[in-house]
C-alpha cells in the first residue's frame, strides 16, 4: 500500500538537484514525491521491520567514513542526512526482497511520538559532532499500521512524502530502483 493517499508531485523520473544551486539539476530522483497536508499520518506499506534514522552534519559534503552498525544491523541509508532528507523511516519488508525509504519528517514526530528507545552515535575522527545521527531499534510492523507524521524537513519545497524503494536491504543507484509509482 501507499504510506499516504495524495497527489503525485514529483516522479521517479524528474530531474533534480541534489544540492544548491538548485538551478543545476545533476541527477534524476529515483523516488516518487507525494503532496499532502503537514501532520498526516504515514502508514507501513507491507509487513515488516522498521527503524527511524536522523543523521546530521555541519558542513555539507561530509559522510560517515564508514557505515554504522545499528543494533547487529547494517545501514547502507545512513548517509541520507537531515539537511537534505530530513528525518527518515527505513522499512525492510518482512520477505527481504525491498527496503522502503520514507522522507522529510521532523525528528519531533519521528522519535517523540512513538514509545521506541533512541539511540545517538557519532563520528569522532574530525572533531566533535563532525557527524552524529539518532536511531531507534528496528522492529516489526504490520502494513497500515501507523508509522510516522509527514513533515517538511530538509531540502523541501513543502509537506510532502519523499518514498523510495530498494530491493533487498542495500541502497542502489536510482536506475536500478522500483518505481513506486508501479509498485502495488
Amino acid at each position: 500500500m501507499k504510506p499516504v493517499q495524495g497527489r503525485i508531485t514529483t516522479d521517479f523520473y524528474e530531474p533534480r538537484p541534489l544540492s544548491k544551486p538548485i538551478e543545476k539539476r545533476d541527477h534524476v530522483h529515483g523516488a516518487i514525491d507525494i503532496g499532502v497536508s503537514m501532520g498526516t499520518p504515514i502508514l507501513m506499506p507491507e509487513d515488516g521491520r522498521l527503524w527511524r534514522w536522523a543523521a546530521f552534519r555541519y558542513e555539507q559534503g561530509e559522510v560517515w567514513p564508514e557505515m554504522p552498525i545499528l543494533i547487529d544491523y547494517g545501514n547502507s541509508f545512513c548517509n541520507y542526512f537531515y539537511d537534505t532528507f530530513g528525518g527518515i523511516i527505513i522499512v525492510h519488508s518482512a520477505d527481504g526482497l525491498r527496503t522502503h525509504i520514507i522522507a522529510h519528517l521532523y525528528c519531533n514526530q519521528l522519535f517523540n511520538r512513538f514509545d521506541q528507545r533512541v539511540h545517538y552515535i557519532e563520528e569522532k575522527g574530525k572533531a566533535r559532532f563532525a557527524i552524529h545521527g539518532l536511531f531507534t531499534e528496528a522492529h516489526d510492523e504490520k502494513e497500515g499500521s501507523v508509522i510516522g507524521y509527514v513533515g517538511d524537513a530538509g531540502f523541501s519545497s513543502g509537506p510532502h512524502v519523499h518514498w523510495e524503494i530498494h530491493h533487498g536491504s542495500r541502497w542502489e543507484k536510482w536506475e536500478n530502483r522500483i518505481n513506486p509509482e508501479r509498485w502495488e
